[in-house]
């Protein structure tokens, strides 16, 4: 299955790009699809900022992203990074007081706001202060109300930007009155851009917002949805990470259990990630066999882990195989998809270098898809795990990964 997106860029005066609006598609036609505000933007962040490295879509510069009001008020703006992003408040928002406090409180955190299509109504007035940029569409206003109204304004720290600028006439003319960034087809069409996706289980979405709802969470449950869930698991590392990051933790330098990840971004904060996720499930693709293999990859590192080292933190090797397809299931470098997530070294070791402990535990599995029992036994032999020790926990794995897949 795959994720789609258009970007456009935004210029500067010397025409160079220095940011781009992502805009949510949802196939190859380049024009929005008949979906909600609130679906089309939950969808763009859980595929292009829980699931695909966003340096492939715009590099080091800033993404504008469309924010309806009800994802405003909810606080989802407030899952992603305030430095790469630029919050874009929709034109059909009310500027009531509910919208107020999550602007302000988006402002305290750092993000960058964005009055978009703006309608220079007066209820707006209030909320310029923690404004940053006005967006100005041409095809809406003209530029003698345009005009007027910027000779009205104060706030000399806003930066004015027009939107669908089409002519070069436009761009000379909106560029004379003070406008310091440009965006439209005069420039560039946007550009589509596809990518393959991780797919939600709808059963474990569902099953995920009703724990995350309970009175008293079920952390055990929650782990067990978690860890039944290719998808889940990885953008909720991702969710994690960008966590930490807004909350100037240190770096985390080994592989938290979901449970503990639970745990640490407490109720308010599991409750908003899973709020987005069930936005936007849908059916997984049963037919993906790669999703299959990871989780049963994932269960035989664990038991494997287990058989050698007692109940001594296996987490980590059922990570490590749960973990070790994403680079064929996204077509993205492995090394790319582990700099977006808290993994341990041993973890980065096995995926990236095949080296470690965590790295025969794959091999092991890996050759036994390709049935080369040479090279099974080879490192059966540097464990002291028989064939039939093998067998069965492979086994074990298969049916608990087939089970979860209702198979």
């Amino acid at each position: 299955m795959y994720s789609f997106v258009a970007r456009q860029p935004i210029l500067n005066q010397r025409l160079q790009p220095v940011a781009y609006e992502l805009l949510f598609r949802q196939g190859i036609t380049n024009k929005f699809p008949d979906v909600s505000p609130e679906y089309a933007t939950a969808q763009l962040i859980s595929e292009q900022f829980l699931t695909t490295p966003l340096n492939k879509l715009t590099g080091d510069h800033p993404s504008y992203i469309n924010f309806p009001y009800q994802l405003l008020i909810d606080g989802q703006a407030e899952i992603l990074p305030a430095d790469k992003v630029v919050i874009e408040i929709l034109e059909n928002s009310t500027p009531d007081e509910e919208l107020f406090a999550a602007i302000k409180r988006l402002k305290r955190k750092g993000f960058t706001l964005a009055l978009d299509d703006f309608s220079m109504d007066p209820g707006w007035d209030r909320f310029l202060p923690y404004v940053d940029i006005i967006k100005f569409d041409l095809q809406q206003s003209s530029f003698e109300e345009i005009g007027r109204y910027i000779s009205t304004l104060r706030h000399k720290h806003l930066s004015y930007l027009a939107e669908k600028v089409e002519t070069n006439e436009q761009f000379l003319r909106v560029k004379a009155m003070g406008f310091t960034l440009f965006q439209g087809y005069f420039f560039s069409h946007p550009q589509m851009f596809k990518a393959k996706r991780l797919s939600n289980d709808h059963k474990n979405a569902i099953q995920l917002l009703k724990e995350a709802n309970e009175r008293e969470l079920n952390y055990d449950r929650i782990e067990r949805l978690i860890n039944s869930d290719l998808s889940l698991a990885y953008k909720l590392m991702r969710y994690f990470n960008n966590f930490r990051y807004r909350a100037n933790l240190a770096a985390i330098t080994t592989s938290m259990s979901f449970r503990s990840i639970a745990i640490f971004l407490g109720q308010r904060e599991l409750r908003r990630f899973i709020s987005l996720i069930s936005i936007t499930m849908g059916s997984k693709d049963k037919s993906c066999e790669l999703y299959r293999m990871s989780l049963i990859r994932g269960k035989f590192c664990e038991l494997l882990s287990i058989r050698l080292h007692g109940r001594e933190d296996p987490f980590e090797a059922f990570l490590c195989g749960l973990f070790s397809m994403l680079d064929a299931i996204l077509d993205s470098p492995m090394e790319l998809l582990l700099e977006q997530i808290p993994v341990s070294s041993h973890i980065k070791c096995a995926l990236m270098d095949n080296t470690g402990e965590l790295a025969s535990y794959l091999s092991i599995i890996a050759y036994y898809e390709k049935q080369n029992w040479e090279q099974v036994n080879t490192y059966l032999e540097m464990m002291d795990v028989n064939e039939q020790q093998m067998l069965k926990l492979i086994t074990e794995a298969t049916l608990w990964a087939d089970e979860l897949l209702d198979l």
